[in-house]
């Protein structure tokens, strides 16, 4: 999203239109979710992507239509098992997508488009109000405005009046469809709420991944395979880190109490490592997967090498909430539902 905004600056101060294509709802073998979006030029070039193959290529054959109009449209793609375009078929996917024309000429389109990069670049998670367009979408150019977390509005010129009073007056701060008198409308969350580095790119890494990137955590992937730690397998992470070894990036990041420090590695001696590395970060939250036992036998060793009991009370281990969880992602739940928690006491919510 932070590309898509400095790509969509970049156009509308350089005097070019463009088509903007987001992803209201999906279901089944769809490659990105909702809220995944990419710039289709006049020329039908692109900026981003919502993952390539048939998805992709719809939207592309869709946007000469917006161009003429000049109006906003939403198209449903379907997605057959083999990942073509099928008519009345659900088996393998089906997407939501708004076509958003985006005109240089009206200046209310920069000033959405910085503030919505103001937004993730302050850390802000904000609310991307989106308006299905209707017959009297000819009488406004935006069919997106902010919401900042007090309902305040952002960069809403030209944005439709009464969509945005009914938002400010019932605004919750969720994920929502909403159906309005005379509008349909959708709530997406934008920015993140703390940044979860999950060292460790396996089954369990993968799920929880997609899990907390749901629930507004941003999303940092370490591992030093590449085979694992790739864009393929997390599509959703907001970063990928490919070290030599698991001990590297400790060197380069910087953590801080909205830092969330989760250990799933391949095996105890780099569980070890990474833990090693992570006490004394200052990270909000460090937690280590794995059995009582092996912890203590990790401790052990960590107290001899001159780590504090209380640097260790502080690790959440075995980590997650304790609902007998077994399969990855059962295991992703119980994870993602500690961090939460932990977000959430930490804020005093």
């Amino acid at each position: 999203m932070k590309q898509i905004c400095d790509d969509a600056i970049q156009l509308l101060e350089s005097g070019k239109r463009f088509v903007q294509a987001t992803i209201l709802q999906s279901s089944g073998s769809v490659p990105r979710g909702e809220g995944a979006c990419m710039l289709i030029l006049s020329d039908g070039s692109i900026l981003g992507t919502v993952g390539g193959g048939s998805l992709e290529g719809g939207i592309i054959n869709a946007a000469p239509a917006v161009f003429n109009t000049k109006r906003p449209r939403v198209i449903e793609i379907v997605l057959d098992g083999n990942d073509t375009v099928a008519v009345g078929m659900i088996c393998g996917g089906q997407a939501t997508v708004l076509m958003d024309y985006i005109d240089c000429d009206h200046p209310g389109n920069l000033v959405f488009f910085t503030a919505l990069k103001s937004a993730l670049q302050s850390g802000m998670q904000a609310q991307l109000v989106t308006v299905l367009p209707g017959a009297d979408s000819a009488a406004v150019y935006r069919s997106q405005c902010l919401l900042s977390p007090e309902g305040e509005p952002l960069g809403t010129d030209g944005f439709y009046p009464d969509v945005l009073h009914a938002m400010q007056s019932r605004h919750n701060g969720y994920d929502v469809f909403t159906q309005l008198e005379n509008h349909d409308v959708f709530l997406h969350r934008v920015g993140t709420d703390g940044i979860a580095y999950i060292f460790g790119a396996g089954h369990c890494g993968q799920k929880l991944a997609h899990v907390l990137h749901t629930v507004g955590f941003g999303t940092v992937i370490v591992d030093d395979r590449e085979e694992f730690a790739n864009r393929e397998r997390f599509p959703d992470a907001d970063k990928i880190l490919v070290p030599e070894s698991m001990g590297l990036p400790f060197s380069d990041i910087e953590f801080n109490s909205d830092s969330y420090i989760v250990i799933v590695t391949r095996g105890h001696k780099h569980d070890e490592l990474v833990l090693r590395h992570s006490i004394r970060t200052g990270a909000g939250y460090i937690g280590m997967i794995g059995s009582r036992r092996k912890r203590e036998s990790i401790y052990e060793r960590l107290l001899a090498d001159g780590y504090t009991q209380t640097e260790l009370d502080a690790v959440y281990s075995p980590i997650g909430i304790p609902i007998e969880a077994d399969t990855p992602e059962e295991i992703a739940v119980s994870i993602a539902a500690e961090l939460i928690k932990v977000r959430a006491e930490r804020r005093g919510n």
